[in-house]
């Protein structure tokens, strides 16, 4: 339908997501571009405008829009309060008086805000800064990280899409780090505010971009996944009540052994993971809570880590549990997960006198393919003085599933 009308429709601002969400950008209305594409609702709202300029800024955005939906039709947006909406997915819009960036995802809840430069902007710091997001203003530098936390929390805002929020005590940004050259950043937040429609908190993924002139923000929430039954087992995402038993398992030395983690040192370090967890958002799945499926008594975490060089299949369960085949069966219902995400390369990882987890990656298929000394991987864990002379002897096994 819009064949012709794009202005530029890219995923230029964002380097996740790329497949799961689409914008739009334009700094001008197409001429292509008209009431009639418009939905009823919209319509209204062209006419209510009165002057030039506001009509200009509104089909502005639609260009946008349009841009984004491209080919799915603008007749099909409409409203939820204030909030515009789509049939076929998700939608946001945000403008600057330089032009105007949309999204849309069939399958995410999207929030978008573009910011052109603020210079005050460090007036109003306090009103929507929580304290432990003022460490961002020395890791990213004052100027940017204020831009940012803006525009992530006015993205957070419109994914959703109710009023009654406070920048500050509602929306909580919990990691955010720089990435690229240093104009791209990524991280996690929260959403604590709740409606009719949101009962619980809800964890989004949150990206920016500046392109030297403008900031771009971007808010996804992807729906949280249905627990897995398999094996008398269920593999459910983490939630922040799972914080103590998560601590007393990370605690254990036997457990973590051949982790190279140096486990947390009290429950808020393992809140604070929870919080800061990425990865259910960011790629649709993770490390899952593996529990009794009847008592639901937690027995550990098994499931996916993305990493550049692939899938890492990992699991780690409380000792009253080893030589049961909990870790086996866990692991096959994580590796049936992972087909129903297309999470590809699955690689096993061990450490060579962990012979336990090599049984385990055998039994679920995989072979050995490569092995790794000591100095090739150590650099990537966490080792303590006392326990490097037990790494140095060690390799570290690698594992895959045979053509």
């Amino acid at each position: 339908m819009h064949k012709g009308l794009v202005m530029m429709s890219t995923n230029f601002p964002f380097s996740h997501l790329a497949e799961e969400v689409q914008f739009g950008w334009s700094d001008r209305p197409s001429v292509l571009l008209n009431a009639e594409m418009f939905s009823t609702e919209d319509r209204e709202k062209w006419v209510q405008r009165k002057t030039k300029p506001r009509k200009e800024e509104f089909l502005v955005s639609r260009t946008a829009l349009a841009n984004a939906l491209d080919p799915l039709p603008l007749s099909a947006v409409y409203y939820h309060g204030k909030q515009p909406k789509h049939i076929a997915g998700h939608i946001s819009i945000s403008h600057t008086k330089n032009g105007a960036i949309a999204a849309y995802s069939a399958s995410l809840e999207v929030g978008v805000d573009i910011e052109g430069i603020r210079p005050q902007i460090g007036r109003i710091a306090k009103k929507f800064i929580r304290p432990d997001e003022e460490t961002y203003l020395e890791s990213l530098g004052t100027v940017h990280a204020q831009q940012l936390i803006w525009g992530i929390k006015e993205s957070l805002f419109k994914l959703y899409g109710g009023g009654n929020v406070d920048f500050k005590k509602h929306l909580h940004i919990t990691s955010l780090s720089a990435e690229g050259n240093g104009n791209q950043w990524s991280g996690t937040a929260w959403v604590y505010a709740t409606n009719e429609m949101r009962l619980q908190p809800i964890q989004c993924f949150v990206q920016g971009h500046f392109d030297g002139s403008n900031y771009y923000c971007l808010a996804t929430h992807r729906k949280e996944m249905a627990p897995f039954d398999a094996h008398n087992l269920q593999l459910r995402q983490w939630t922040l009540s799972d914080a103590p038993w998560l601590y007393r398992l990370n605690k254990d030395p036997e457990v973590i052994k051949y982790t190279g983690d140096s486990g947390f040192s009290s429950e808020a370090m393992a809140r604070e993971l929870i919080l800061s967890y990425p990865n259910y958002q960011r790629d649709g799945y993770g490390r899952w809570i593996v529990t009794e499926a009847e008592s639901s008594t937690p027995l550990g975490w098994c499931g996916l880590k993305k990493n550049p060089w692939g899938v890492d299949l990992g699991f780690r369960f409380f000792r009253e549990h080893w030589g049961k085949g909990i870790a086996t069966k866990a692991a096959q219902a994580a590796l049936t997960l992972g087909n129903a995400f297309d999470a590809s390369p699955i690689i096993g990882r061990t450490l060579s006198s962990n012979t336990a987890s090599k049984r385990v990656l055998e039994k679920v298929g995989m072979v050995q393919y490569d092995a790794l000394p000591s100095e090739d991987f150590t650099e990537d864990y966490q080792i303590t003085a006392s326990d490097s002379k037990f790494w140095a002897n060690e390799q570290l096994l690698l594992y895959k599933f045979p053509r």
